[in-house]
């Protein structure tokens, strides 16, 4: 927490939603069903008091629904429950303590029905969404090898915390309906409280601090509880405060499996790949498309093939949905690409540090999207200095040295050392053409007394981010910082914008404000105040990137992330431990580097737990980070993202640099001292 959120908060000016109160305000709880799929036949509950009141689907006064691209699901069931934990109504009361009793004796009657077909059966019904990426001719590459590999490695996803809390309180005040929430995605959630209260859009005013960092796993499930809570609050007149209420539902461990196979010449060039997976979108398969649209791009990477076949399928379930996953699958996608470039080095008995720049594409060279390299790809010389600075190549050379004499020791060492090597890259475009996704307005008005108001409709990703642009914009306006104001929620039917995720508030705001704030300084000595000029983002056209066809350059402007873990495996009981981290990050401008470090060692923290099992990284054990931006103090570059870019370098790197340590081929993630002393799964070459 910066200085100036901290001291607002031990003053009382910040507000969050669970510190709201009110003297006729009431309190109110989710009722969930936790029963598998089937048809709802009726909710069965004691005598309700008085001062206590139950609301299903019927009694919403507006909508019953919230539209998302993939399709559309109730804010609370109706007929039918499509996964367990899925809201079937809301009870309200004045007294907590109260309500939270009643509410453990609430029960579901249903008649069950068959789940959702496993990802086995081929069945159209049962596919969210399909994507292909294809170049060249499989075949012909596979044929041309000199040796063929075969691969699978599967990332599970780990437990994301339920931060930001999803407390709600909800007050009207004239024909306004005051919400105090924590959201990425304002725009949406004030169209579904909007829909469901039967109210305008203009009625519903948001109130919400900055999270911190994106919680992509929580991105639009704040937006139905929110609308159930205006709805509540529309019937019954008075404020209402919408409580946390934990239920055995609410995780459900998910896996990404990748299947590779890859042709190498003799010289350890790829001649082909080969890549299917399939992804549980839960039910409904909300954000499937755009999810398997970047897994499919991550699996390709940027290494020269000329064959290439990568395949995915999303399929629906009985299951909560919870896509999109962290970073929207590029991060996944890329551990698997990794984890077959190293074990691709290996059985090329080369350096993974010289394989990946001997196979890397180069400015010329055609993407496996097949669309063209326009700019110098800085990875080779960021691997380099990895190298260099880690000490990679001889800890490398020295691990496998000791790993072929491990049986031949009379006295095994305490412990074995092991390192490793992931790269990969960050978009912080949506891949698809969605309006919900993609769109994204700055609006800027400079009045007759000088004061400057820049309306976004987004969540900056921290407070010192908006620190920075009032900076920048003073400087760049000759305008006093204290006359620059922010407004984050426009109360408008028109006005709609995108989440807050893949640092799009970092890059695309940013963007949008410069332009929009350029314009103001070029009319402002020229036209009559007050002055307002618009800056919208301009989507992407079919000749760029080819979302259909799945063709062309699927960011323009990427940010690039390499990564060396080290490990130490202790020999008696397999502990790992993790002493360092060395990250090379090329993303462009950074607007503020302590801010840009903190996400990085947040991340780190993240991509370690996605690594280990039941193993928390408390600080003291944390390890010590070398962290790299390269060319970051260049304002003539364009700023790029961050997100993403460590949980997809560190996680590879790691499992690399344990199979060095173990002897074992890891294949798999998170990993236990269990699993290590049983033997790890290995890969066979054909």
């Amino acid at each position: 927490m910066d200085e100036v959120k901290f001291r607002n908060r031990l003053a009382g000016r910040v507000r969050f939603p669970e510190d709201m109160t009110s003297k006729k305000m009431v309190h109110a709880v989710l009722i969930r069903c936790h029963e598998p799929r089937g048809y709802l036949l009726g909710i069965d509950h004691p005598r309700l008091p008085e001062d206590m009141e139950f609301f299903t689907a019927s009694d919403i006064p507006g909508k019953n629904e919230m539209p998302l691209p993939e399709g559309t699901i109730p804010l609370l069931a109706e007929e039918t429950i499509d996964f367990p934990g899925q809201p079937v109504g809301i009870l309200t009361s004045p007294d907590q303590e109260k309500l939270l009793r009643y509410a453990r004796q609430f029960k579901c009657r249903i008649r069950k029905l068959p789940v959702c077909p496993p990802p086995g059966i081929d069945d159209l019904k049962a596919r969210a969404a399909e994507r292909r990426i294809l170049k060249g001719d499989l075949q012909k590459g596979l044929n041309k090898a000199e040796k063929i590999f075969q691969g699978t490695y599967s990332l599970e996803m780990p437990e994301v915390p339920s931060y930001p809390r999803m407390g709600i309180f909800c007050q009207k005040e004239g024909g306004r309906y005051i919400l105090n929430l924590h959201t990425q995605w304002p725009s949406l959630v004030r169209r579904l409280c909007a829909l469901s209260a039967n109210i305008s859009r203009k009625q519903v005013e948001l109130q919400f601090n900055t999270a911190g960092r994106s919680w992509d796993t929580h991105i639009w499930q704040s937006a139905i509880p929110a609308a159930l809570t205006v709805a509540a609050a529309s019937i019954i007149r008075q404020p209402v405060r919408l409580l946390e209420y934990e239920t055995r539902d609410s995780f459900i461990p998910r896996k990404l499996e990748v299947q590779y196979r890859a042709g190498i010449d003799n010289q350890g060039k790829l001649t082909a790949l080969e890549a299917d997976f399939q992804l549980d979108a839960g039910a409904y398969g909300f954000f499937a498309s755009e999810v398997l649209d970047r897994i499919c791009v991550a699996a390709g990477g940027y290494y020269q093939c000329r064959n290439i076949d990568i395949r995915g399928r999303a399929y629906l379930s009985s299951t909560p949905p919870w896509l999109p996953m962290t970073g929207w699958g590029l991060p996944q996608g890329f551990f698997g690409l990794e984890m077959l470039a190293s074990h691709l080095a290996d059985q090329s008995e080369t350096d993974p540090a010289l394989w990946r720049k001997k196979n890397l594409v180069s400015k010329g060279n055609l993407l496996p999207t097949s669309g063209p390299v326009r700019q110098v790809i800085p990875l080779k010389e960021m691997m380099e200095n990895l190298a260099s600075r880690s000490d990679f190549t001889r800890k490398h050379a020295a691990g496998k040295q000791l790993q072929g004499k491990s049986g031949e020791m009379e006295i095994q060492p305490k412990f074995y050392n092991g390192i490793g090597l992931g790269v990969c890259f960050q978009g912080n475009e949506f891949l698809s053409r969605e309006k919900i996704l993609t769109s994204a307005s700055v609006s800027t008005t400079l009045d007759k007394e000088g004061f400057l108001d820049i309306r976004i409709n987004g969540v900056p990703a921290t407070p010192s981010l908006m620190a920075t642009w009032r900076k920048r914009i003073s400087q760049q306006m000759s305008i006093p910082e204290d006359q620059i104001s922010f407004t984050m929620d426009l109360a408008d039917e028109q006005t709609f914008t995108g989440p807050s995720t893949l640092s799009r508030s970092s890059t695309i705001l940013t963007r949008l404000i410069d332009q929009s704030c350029e314009s103001v300084q070029k009319k402002r000595f020229r036209e009559a105040l007050p002055i307002t000029e618009t800056s919208n983002y301009r989507r992407r056209t079919k000749k760029e990137w080819n979302w259909e066809t799945m063709k062309g350059n699927p960011f323009a402007f990427p940010s690039w992330g390499a990564a060396v873990v080290e490990v130490e495996l202790e020999t008696a009981t397999m502990e790992l431990k993790v002493p360092r981290i060395w990250i090379s990050l090329d993303c462009g401008y950074v607007l503020d580097r302590d801010s840009a470090r903190s996400y990085i060692e947040a991340e780190v923290r993240l991509a370690l737990c996605q690594c280990l099992k039941k193993q928390s990284i408390r600080p003291t054990i944390f390890p010590e980070l070398k962290i790299e931006f390269v060319d970051s103090e260049n304002p003539n570059r364009r700023i790029g993202g961050l997100e993403g870019l460590v949980l997809g370098s560190v996680p590879a790197a790691f499992a690399q640099a344990v199979s060095l340590a173990s002897g074992q081929e890891i294949t798999s993630l998170p990993l236990s001292s269990g699993d290590l002393l049983k033997g790890g799964p290995e890969i066979h070459a054909d």
